[in-house]
Formats: structure tokens, sequence, C-alpha cells
């Protein structure tokens, strides 16, 4: 489901489904599935004032509504087509007026799971002995 709130194409949301049924027969996950995009399109700017523009707001606004639709019956076709329409839109429009250059970085951009290097800032040194 992390793909599909990143990337919007509707074969990691099938994935993700197939998964989670699949785990759900066995007992093995209790809690539901979740789509998180506006969380990561709400931390995809990289100046936060950017983020209190009225124009951001309400294409968050509007991608909020619709997540929460999807959240609440994920299992909906109506919902996530909904949901899938205006997330590209609001993706379309937010990368049209705010493109890298004015602070947004799309997620879909960004693969979570790829190992980062190390920097001066997050460089683990080895314990001295003494």
């Amino acid at each position: 489901m992390e793909y599909f709130s990143r990337r919007l194409d509707i074969d990691y949301f099938n994935n993700a489904m197939e998964i989670w049924k699949n785990l759900t027969k066995d007992g093995k996950m209790d809690r539901p599935l979740m789509v998180h995009t506006w969380e990561l399109y709400d931390k995809a700017f990289s100046f936060p004032r950017v983020r209190r523009y009225s124009f951001v707001q309400e294409n968050l606004d509007m991608l909020e509504h619709f997540e929460d639709n999807l959240n609440t019956n994920v299992s909906n076709k109506q919902n996530l087509a909904n949901f899938l329409r205006v997330a590209n839109t609001v993706r379309h429009n937010l990368s049209e007026k705010y493109g890298p250059d004015g602070g947004f970085n799309d997620p879909a951009a960004v693969d979570p799971y790829e190992p980062k290097e190390d920097t001066w800032a997050t460089v683990r040194l080895p314990e001295p002995v003494y």
C-alpha cells in the first residue's frame, strides 16, 4: 500500500488488496488497509510556508476528503475511482505550480525502501575499544 499511496498505480493497490485478503484469511492481520497519500503530500514541501498557501490547502483538503472516503471502505470500487481521479488531479496541480524548484517534491519519485547512502549526519561509528 506504500507504493500505491505514492505512485497512485492501480496495480499496486490490487497487489496490496490480495496480500491483505490472504493475511486476514489466516487471521494474521487485525488492522484495516489504509491509504496515506495525504500524509505524504502534506510533507512533500521543502518550504513549509508553501503548505499554508490557499491553493495548496484547497487541493490537500480535497485529497484528504476522498482519501477518508476510500479508507472507510477500501474495497469500494467507486471510492477508489474517485480517489484516483482526485489524487492525480492534485498531483498534477501541485507539480505544475510548485514543481521541484518551487518546493514540491513528488512522493512518487522517492522509493522509501531504497537504501540511502550514509552522510556525515547519519554515519554510525564503531564503538571504541578500551
